[in-house]
């Protein structure tokens, strides 16, 4: 443990940021020159509040079981954010934005850092939780979890982001536990001409977004675009400064063609590379005191997807897809880590009167890391230091309909085989009833698994020490990572309820049971001396368990044409214990996660004048007892304003309630947390 290491190579960007700068305003002047011929869309700003109660019922969502279906014709907890309710929020960030729907549990720990889950478990690491932008997986498995910081894109190509709440792996796999989310970007059809779109405020002191999208002969579509942003370190309550500034610049483009009158494809890209800092907590070299520490955070990658997608006739397709992902991720005073993914999927859909609507397809999906040991504050190292992993799939699903389409019985099974797991089986048994035209009642029942992470496995950690009197040596306490931990299990119940009770108001309600087993603990082993210090091993298991019990309610008002309301309220009850034959020196390593019990969320989108629009979101979030941070009520306030048909003005103010407020604590990599200042920015977005 006292072994120095030798320096990581840096971390060398994809491209330098002089070089993207020039590339937006290339790219912008481009515009200009054919804005003469370029046809304006003139439903660029097609306002929310045009759409009824009804149409957002039927918003086709893809991702509950990778099929078109209306959202209240699907037996999951659904929530889609459309790209109206993305340009009316304010919203910087993706995270920002799932802050409207109920049951996620979104908190910010820094200025680049965030804590996002569905239905409890969260942390800057929420293992939970499988994301996707576009079906390509987000999901890291060095910590298991997504790293926020980087999940990025231009905000106005983003179709929707659909949520699943509660269980997806009989379609998505291991990790697809508590919930996925899948970030839909659009059609490049959609976005043919320019758009510019530049903001800056107290907190985020710039962000420059650029698209440019045309016409590829009779054949299809494409768009480019670039993005950057610059995020200043925040002030605290104190007059201190946090150490958290970031920046990002990325391009990418994306391409979608029609070959054939059978045949569709599509393929995107993207390059992007960032950096940013974090205020940590560290050892000194005699590991018996902490000090805080500055840690630069210098990040890069990109990534290259393709879609196929064949009709052999009326009701038989077959889908294929294929991505390539590229990442590398420093902390100066932790480690560091390079990672390639490689990704092919197949998928066949046979569709063949009501009795059977059948999906089958395969999945390989293969990994490979580099994870050094930094030069700086040591905390441990991963052993060994590269490592190469496989996925095997095979999922099947079928959809039966009965009573004229009234009663819908799906079920689906996933096999997935994993370096770490082995093969595990995912089931789920789904029913949805409609009572008349307007109201849906639905049950399922679900397994999934969360897989063993690289850190589970392979990591040699310090995690604490202490000095005792009379004891000559320093005492270390390490986690070390353990061969023979297994998956984490759960078996879900879902119970939901829809009704459109007239064209002015809808109601959807979820309750849920969790039962959860195999949940990762830590076991105390037998001391011994180590160079110096008499070392506590800390070995990770499988004896824990939990189950948590919840309620999730959405309703919508549309009083007036002008004026539609939206009410979320969320709660959760969660418990944890350790199994009866392993309590005496193990404790749950969940103390590092937290959700709160109650959440609520009011949202209001008014069209004050066809150019002006008033938005306000209002929320509620309770404590955080683990983790001792007080409950919070935030406001944000936006104005829009239109004054021609392609130019947008919006001024947007966040947390109106307090100065500052904390929504988490990291104990994970002991991230010095920051509390979230009231913020104030102003936007200009323009169409051509």
């Amino acid at each position: 443990m006292g072994k120095r290491y030798k320096m990581i190579r840096p971390i060398y960007p994809l491209f330098s940021r002089h070089f993207l700068l020039k590339l937006l305003l290339v790219l912008s002047l481009m515009s200009l020159s054919v804005t003469g011929h370029s046809s304006t869309r003139g439903n660029e700003f097609e306002g929310l509040l045009h759409m009824g109660l009804e149409d957002l019922m039927n918003v086709k969502v893809t991702t509950a079981f990778k099929k078109p279906q209306s959202v209240k014709n699907i037996p999951a907890a659904v929530y889609v954010i459309t790209s109206e309710d993305i340009r009316r929020s304010g919203a910087t960030s993706i995270p920002e934005l799932l802050r409207m729907v109920p049951g996620v549990n979104v908190a910010k720990i820094d200025n680049g850092d965030w804590a996002v889950s569905i239905r409890g478990f969260n942390g800057l690491f929420s293992d939970k939780l499988l994301v996707l932008m576009d079906g390509r997986i987000l999901y890291d498995p060095l910590f298991s979890g997504v790293f926020w910081d980087v999940q990025d894109t231009v905000l106005e190509d983003i179709e929707r982001i659909e949520v699943i709440r509660g269980p997806g792996a009989s379609i998505w796999g291991t990790n697809a536990v508590n919930g996925v989310i899948n970030i839909i970007t659009k059609n490049s059809r959609d976005t043919v001409g320019g758009m510019v779109s530049t903001s800056a405020g107290n907190l985020d002191r710039g962000t420059l977004s650029t698209r440019y999208g045309l016409r590829i002969g009779d054949i299809g579509f494409a768009r480019f675009y670039a993005k950057t942003f610059k995020r200043h370190q925040q002030l605290q309550r104190d007059g201190s400064t946090a150490w958290d500034d970031r920046f990002m610049d990325r391009a990418g483009f994306r391409s979608d063609l029609r070959l054939g009158s059978r045949d569709k494809a599509s393929v995107k890209g993207e390059i992007y590379t960032g950096s940013g800092t974090d205020k940590i907590s560290v050892f000194d070299s005699s590991f018996t005191k902490r000090r805080a520490v500055k840690n630069n955070v210098p990040v890069s990658g990109g990534f290259i997807v393709s879609d196929l997608i064949h009709k052999f006739s009326k009701g038989l397709d077959l889908s294929l897809k294929f991505y390539f992902d590229h990442t590398e991720r420093k902390y100066s005073n932790l480690t560091s880590q390079t990672r390639d993914t490689l990704d092919f999927e197949f998928q066949n859909r046979y569709c063949r009167d009501n009795l059977f609507d059948f999906i089958w397809g395969g999945i390989y999906r293969h990994t490979s890391d580099d994870i050094p040991v930094s030069d700086g504050v040591v905390f441990g190292a991963f052993i060994p230091k590269k490592r190469k992993d496989d996925l095997f799939s095979l999922f099947f699903q079928n959809e039966a309909k009965f009573f004229s389409e009234r009663l819908h019985f799906l079920t689906g099974v996933r096999l997935d085989h994993y370096n770490y797991s082995g093969l595990e089986v995912q089931p789920t048994f789904r029913a949805l009833y409609s009572i008349g035209k307007d109201q849906e009642l639905w049950a399922a029942i679900s397994k999934a698994v969360r897989s063993p992470s690289r850190y589970n496995r392979d990591a040699v950690w310090v995690v604490g020490a202490a000095s005792v009197r009379n004891e000559a040596r320093p005492i270390v306490t390490a986690y070390v990572g353990n061969d023979d931990f297994k998956s984490e299990k759960l078996w879900a119940y879902e119970l939901g309820y829809r009704w459109r009770v007239n064209q002015k108001v809808t109601v959807d309600a979820t309750g849920f049971a969790n039962f959860y087993r195999n949940l990762f603990s830590g076991t105390t082993g037998n001391p011994f001396p180590h160079y110096g210090f008499m070392i506590v091993p800390i070995y990770p298991g499988n004896h824990g368990r939990g189950e948590s019990f919840g309620v999730e309610f959405t309703g919508n008002v549309k009083p007036f044409e002008w004026w539609r309301v939206e009410l979320s309220y969320s709660y959760l009850d969660t418990h944890l214990w350790i199994d009866a034959g392993h309590r005496n020196n193990t404790e749950m390593s969940a103390k590092f996660m937290d959700a709160p019990r109650h959440s609520l969320v009011l949202r209001s989108n008014m069209d004050i004048t066809p150019k002006l629009e008033l938005d306000m979101q209002l929320r509620y979030v309770a404590k955080l007892s683990k983790l001792d941070v007080p409950s919070y009520t935030g406001l944000n306030l936006r104005i829009g304003y239109r004054p021609v048909h392609n130019v947008e003005l919006s001024l947007d103010a966040k947390n109106l309630l307090d100065p500052y407020h904390p929504e988490f604590k990291d104990k994970f990599l002991r991230l010095i947390n920051t509390e979230v200042p009231r913020s104030i920015s102003g936007k200009v977005t323009w169409h051509f």
